[in-house]
Formats: C-alpha cells, structure tokens, sequence
C-alpha cells in the first residue's frame, strides 16, 4: 500500500499576546478554528510561531512565512503581499469611567494620551496623527498593563481590538476582567472603564506574505476565503 504524502508544512507567524504574568497567552480560540479551516481547505500544515508583532511584520517581509492577523498600511504594503480579508476586527476607544471626554470621531483624541499596542497600526490616516494630534502611549500587548495605567490617569484612553460588535458587550468583559485579575489599587477600587459607542475603525485582517515570496499560497487563500464566504462555513467560525 502507498504511503499518503505527507503534507506541506509552511510556517504561520502570529504576534504574541501576553496575559497579566507577562506568559505568553494562547491563541484565541476563534482564530485557532479559522487557522485550522485554512489548514484543510490548503491541505498543508502550518508551523505557528509566536513572535512580538514588530518582528511577525519584519521576518514576514524577509519571506519566513505567512502571517496571520494583519492590517493593511502603506508602510507594510512595500515588503507585503495582502490576502482577501479574513474577517475584522472593531478598533473600540475606552476610557476611566468616571471620563467626562465624549467621542464622536478622531478629532476627539486631540491632545489626548492614547495607549495603543507596541507595533499596531491603524491606516495611514491615524499614522498621520500620531504624536501630532495626539501622544502615542506605545505599550505591552496585555490588556492588564493599559487597564492600570488607564485606571491610574497615566494614559487618557486606550484603544482595544475586538470582535465584539458592540460596545456594551466590550464594556462588561473589561470590567470583569478588571475584577477578576484585581487591577485596581486601594484607590481606584470605585473606578472602571467604559467603551464609548462609536468604534474607532472597523479594521479589515489578513493573511499576508512577503511580497516576492508564495504568490500562490495567497491565491489559494483568497480562494479559500471567496468559497468560505459563500458557504457561511467562514464567518460561522467567529460567531460559534
């Protein structure tokens, strides 16, 4: 009997998120189901390395690998290639809760402290006003050290990816997770956060390679995400 060939393996780099003890966190379980859709619908295997997001974009651009869960920028689109959007995520602007700042659009975060992910970016638009409009608070990618430094007015808002939808939703999972890992000092024990309505942006992602490097694999991909769509079998995995 023939032996079954073994399948492609191709390395996928995902940034890495930290929980409060700075360990490096799971992947989330939805995108675990969207990676392994991706895995069948290839027939290849992916090789998931873990690396700070600056490094993802840079080992990506050098053709290391695919990368999972990028934005677009203009800067980014010069050493990579972009697949379809796989889904996307809402950029939601958070404050103290006691903040009297209201939030109708980017002109809000005029003089503005906003914690932001070290490496993330949000379009050329917001690049564009960042350290002019407002002061970037660049930090780790664990939601507990922007919550403190938000709770401690050392930041005046940060900006949270989510797939949530709605704010409300967002609101009462950092509040519990603010609870659950008491973040709070003795003085803070009134204070929470809130997420105002509007998000920031709702922020395409992708699969991205470098841009000389696996034109294919990204064509398979897009194919993968056009079928997907159709069949509701891709955006089932996000909302199960």
């Amino acid at each position: 009997m023939a032996l079954a060939q073994a399948k492609t393996v191709l390395p996928l780099l995902v940034a890495e998120t930290r929980d409060e003890n700075g360990e490096i966190a799971p992947l989330r379980p939805e995108n675990q189901k969207i990676i392994a859709y991706f895995e069948r619908a290839l027939d290849m295997q992916f090789d998931i390395r873990r690396y700070p997001l600056p490094r993802v974009i840079e080992n990506t651009g050098k053709g290391e690998g695919l990368a999972f869960g990028l934005s677009k920028s203009t800067e980014r689109l010069k050493t990579m290639r972009y697949s379809e959007p796989v889904f996307s995520d809402f950029v939601w602007v958070v404050v103290r809760d006691d903040s009297r700042m209201q939030y109708s659009g980017l002109q809000d975060l005029q003089g503005k402290a906003v914690g932001i992910v070290r490496g993330i970016r949000f379009g050329d638009e917001i690049d564009k006003m960042r350290n002019t409009v407002f002061k970037v608070e660049e930090d780790q990618p664990q939601s507990s050290s922007r919550l403190k430094k938000l709770l401690s007015g050392r930041m005046d808002v940060m900006l949270v990816n989510s797939r949530l939808p709605n704010a409300k939703d967002l609101e009462a999972e950092l509040n519990s997770y603010l609870d659950e890992k008491n973040l709070r000092s003795e003085t803070q024990m009134n204070f929470g956060v809130k997420v105002f309505a509007k998000p920031l942006l709702v922020d395409p992602i992708h699969f991205t390679s470098g841009i000389d490097t696996r034109p294919e694999v990204i064509n398979k991909i897009n194919a993968a995400i056009i079928k997907g769509r159709k069949s509701g079998d891709l955006p089932a995995l996000w909302k199960s």
